[in-house]
């Protein structure tokens, strides 16, 4: 599948820009906010419920360090409340027909019954080693009857790097330098 110019450039400017902030009604006012301070504020989820919240928080912490804190669940859950040609997420640009919140559920749901089937109890239940297990089992694409979970993994590890990484921080974290083409007027992680 081709990748309009017009869509890769969106995605290529988000990540230049790293200016991602998430508009967000917090006590009757509306926030601009990123996604590590609406998850330090505690802001409401709009589409995914607190326990697929916390699964991929969780799944996406093993796959990118730091997911987590950066507000990968706030994030995800932004953009999947948002008209599809709006969203940022990386199943976006895959060629995956829209609406894309059915993918991203029913992704939360097989890891939860992946752990009940595994180790007898829900994915929250899980000591980090056995979601270590399971999220290597998840990478390696052979998960019976899931037959989606290597794309789950390449976009869920897409999204987190974007979260993590796609910022001033995340490219000085890796020791790389920050070069945008058209810099941000402000830090919007401090």
């Amino acid at each position: 599948m081709k990748i309009s110019s017009v869509e890769s450039s969106t995605r290529r400017q988000f990540l230049r820009s790293s200016t991602v902030l998430l508009s967000c009604l917090v006590g009757g006012q509306t926030l601009l906010l990123s996604p590590a301070q609406a998850r330090a504020k505690q802001v409401p989820m709009q589409v995914l419920s607190s326990t697929q919240a916390s699964i991929l928080e969780s799944f996406a912490e093993q796959l990118v360090p730091g997911a987590k804190d950066a507000g990968i669940a706030q994030f995800i859950d932004k953009q999947l409340s948002l008209p599809a040609d709006e969203s940022l997420l990386m199943i976006k640009y895959l060629g995956v027909a829209p609406p894309f919140n059915g993918f991203y559920q029913t992704s939360l749901a097989a890891l939860d019954e992946l752990a009940k089937t595994t180790y007898g109890k829900p994915w929250q239940a899980l000591a980090d080693k056995q979601v270590a297990a399971l999220v290597d089992k998840v990478a390696s694409g052979v998960v019976e009857p899931w037959a989606a979970a290597g794309f789950w993994f390449f976009v869920l590890r897409s999204d987190a790097c974007d979260v993590v990484y796609g910022t001033q921080q995340g490219f000085a974290s890796i020791g790389v330098p920050y070069m945008a083409h058209i810099q941000p007027t402000h830090n919007w992680q401090a």
